[in-house]
């Protein structure tokens, strides 16, 4: 009988260093920013207070209507909870009149 080797892989695993590349990006982002005009460094400005305004009223309208969903739901399943009850009381005050002649 003849067995079978096993497989090998040709495989040179890397490092990869989160906070190093994170470091490189920022050193990026500040060399263009003083490479540039203060009037491009005031509109870059004028951008991000911008785009973070409109992060915190999208958060604000989606927390919003998360709680009207929510309300509307808990609204709903009263609704069914009390049609169910009812019809529990209904269906039981027949029964109580069946054995009663």
């Amino acid at each position: 009988m003849k067995v079978n080797k096993t497989k090998q892989f040709d495989y040179t695993p890397r490092y990869y260093d989160a906070r190093k590349e994170r470091i490189q990006n920022m050193q990026k982002a500040y060399d263009e920013e003083s490479d540039s005009t203060p009037t491009e460094q005031q509109a870059r400005l004028r951008e991000k207070m911008h785009s973070a305004w409109n992060i915190e009223t999208n958060y604000t309208k989606q927390s919003r209507s998360a709680n009207i969903r929510l309300i509307i739901i808990l609204a709903a399943l009263l609704l069914a909870t009390y049609f169910i009850l009812d019809y529990v009381d209904i269906f039981a005050a027949e029964v109580i009149d069946l054995e009663n002649p």
